[in-house]
């Protein structure tokens, strides 16, 4: 039994404080395989390699004054698949959060947000679908691109807080800003998801032809819809603001599993839905790439591992610091955005582990107040979208669905 437990990371304080009964920071991803699944070689494929990763497949445990990642003792069941992203309960939280589910060709692991972001989950994942495959079909694969090598002994460098060795400079604190909430009736808990498959090329293309990257161009079309769906609610109109989650792996050289991300909000201001398209999805990229420096990144960790670290907030009892981080939330938090969209960019899987998974796909849990979150992800030259929401009336994604069909068309 693995007696090492780590500190939270700076991130997973703030999912650990904001969940509820009814709610939780989860996400899904879910893979479709060419074949039925066998819930046999699942398991023990998770059996293998489930100590690969103790920072991920791990339970919190929750003391005085803090909270701590404690792995599993053992392999958590791979079970029939319930249902999309219910709540995780509080047993779950401190015994483990990493569910594996199965239904027909589909894989789904379900990940809750203060284990991992989703470079790490998807290391998991994938890790796991290869060992699966290996012992399913006999086919060797190799260990590459996202896959980690179950036998060997977790690496330092992946169970490292990033935050804490790249925060530096001033601190720097992000005003709060009111951002558009998108209407519709609560119907918790259950999440709606509504997906739509695309050609990676064709939506890249189309980003390239109006001279921005695919992220912007997504993002700028979401934003759009946005407003449109504000104009036929309201005529004081609102800021629209995208939380756009950025790895910051690459800009930092960091390879930790656990998180290590930020965000980027890009904003649609009154009027400027008058604004020709390949103007606004301008205006998105230079806010983008303003707001995307290193100098600027390490400035706002700072304010955040600072914020943590001080004597005052250390000696507060864990219970008490969660209820001043939930209020803190509601008024400068969700608000400040009026929705996540959460590229994950293109998963690429060894050549010989590639023509058992036909598609992949990452649903997030619509954030508490407000209905709607969106993700996306590509595999095998297949890019997929998914909106999930928690009312039942479908707005947004016909509104974003239309508008991209319609750039995507355009020459």
């Amino acid at each position: 039994m693995n007696q090492t437990t780590y500190a939270v990371d700076n991130s997973a304080l703030l999912y650990l404080a904001l969940m509820r009964k009814r709610h939780t920071n989860t996400y899904r991803f879910t893979m479709t395989m060419d074949h039925e699944v066998d819930p046999e070689a699942l398991q023990q494929a998770m059996d293998r390699i489930y100590r690969r990763f103790p920072t991920i497949i791990a339970g919190f445990r929750r003391e005085w004054l803090r909270y701590r990642v404690v792995p599993v003792a053992e392999a958590p069941l791979v079970l029939p698949d319930p249902g999309v992203l219910i709540p995780m309960t509080r047993e779950e939280i401190e015994t483990c959060t990493c569910r594996i589910f199965y239904r027909g060709r589909d894989i789904a692991y379900e990940g809750f947000h203060a284990a991992a972001d989703g470079f790490g989950a998807i290391a998991c994942f994938t890790t796991l679908a290869a060992e699966y495959l290996r012992i399913r079909n006999q086919v060797d694969i190799p260990v590459c691109n996202t896959l980690r090598d179950w036998a060997e002994a977790p690496l330092a460098q992946e169970l490292e807080d990033a935050y804490l060795l790249h925060q530096e400079g001033k601190p720097m604190h992000l005003p709060s800003r009111y951002s558009y909430q998108l209407p519709g009736i609560y119907n918790e808990p259950r999440v709606y998801p509504c997906a739509r498959i695309y050609p990676t090329d064709a939506v890249l293309n189309a980003a390239r032809r109006h001279g921005v990257s695919m992220t912007s161009f997504l993002s700028g079309i979401l934003a759009s819809s946005i407003m449109d769906i504000q104009t036929r609610h309201t005529q004081k109109l609102q800021p629209v603001r995208i939380m756009v989650p950025v790895d910051l792996r690459r800009m930092f050289g960091s390879s930790t599993l656990r998180n290590f991300i930020l965000y980027a909000l890009p904003t649609m201001e009154p009027g400027d839905e008058k604004l020709p398209i390949r103007e606004l999805l301008h205006r998105f990229q230079d806010q983008m790439k303003e707001q995307l420096n290193p100098k600027r990144m390490a400035s706002i960790m700072a304010y955040n591992v600072r914020t943590q670290a001080h004597v005052l907030f250390r000696c507060i009892p864990m219970g008490l610091k969660c209820a001043i981080m939930r209020l803190a939330y509601k008024f400068f938090g969700e608000s400040n955005s009026s929705i996540t969209l959460t590229n994950l960019g293109n998963v690429t899987l060894p050549e010989e582990m590639a023509p058992h998974v036909q598609s992949m796909q990452c649903i997030l849990t619509p954030r508490a107040g407000s209905p709607y979150n969106c993700a996306v992800i590509a595999l095998n030259g297949r890019l997929t979208i998914t909106f999930s929401r928690f009312c039942r009336q479908p707005e947004l994604e016909a509104v974003f669905f239309a508008k991209l069909d319609e750039a995507l068309a355009a020459v």
